[in-house]
């Protein structure tokens, strides 16, 4: 489906207007669904397994999914909304909130949710997610912009050769997260066929 923009609506809009004229949300609609995922990603941040300064969560399959879901506007959206309630000092990431852990160790990975969730977002708004290769290309490329905000601010506090080592640990857990998710992305778009 196409909207006045030529670009496809996202899975969310073409779930939940299936059949109405309308091709976009109220801004109501949106604001609800940004609420809906920006609890998601703090349910995600709370699912981990602590490995020395870095926790390996579920928020990369989270940024994921709600990125080639919603597409760019209500994942920026929802990233922003998550980000802001941790700066404000709400214990919404993993191990905290507040400024300081924003600039801390996993400062960076969380700043490049925002700019992942942007750049798989506009992606999806451009159909990628209905394609297997497509989603797969989308979110690898997703969770190397995530692994490079995350390292380059990890490296200020190790050096750059200890943080790249350190980042093979969540490799492959973030590699079977982004293989979860491109089984399912394309497959969960088949419900807003008829």
């Amino acid at each position: 489906m196409l909207n006045n923009n030529g670009l496809t609506s996202t899975w969310i809009e073409s779930f939940a207007l299936k059949g109405n004229n309308k091709d976009k949300f109220s801004s109501l609609t949106s604001t609800f669904i940004i609420i809906i995922c920006s609890i998601l990603l703090i349910v995600s941040a709370k699912i981990k397994v602590d490995l020395y300064t870095i926790p390996m969560t579920m928020q990369p399959l989270a940024i994921l999914i709600i990125a080639m879901l919603c597409g760019r506007d209500l994942a920026a959206g929802s990233i922003s909304l998550y980000l802001f309630q941790g700066m404000i000092g709400l214990p919404v990431f993993a191990n905290g909130g507040g400024m300081p852990y924003l600039m801390g160790h996993t400062g960076g990975f969380l700043f490049g949710f925002l700019i992942a969730g942007i750049v798989m977002g506009e992606l999806a708004d451009r159909g990628w997610g209905r394609h297997i290769f497509k989603a797969f290309l989308a979110m690898f490329f997703g969770l190397f912009i995530i692994y490079f905000f995350g390292i380059a601010q990890l490296s200020h506090f190790l050096s750059f050769e200890k943080s790249i080592l350190m980042m093979k640990l969540y490799i492959v857990g973030d590699f079977y997260k982004l293989l979860l998710a491109t089984l399912l992305i394309p497959q969960i778009w088949k419900l807003t066929k008829k």
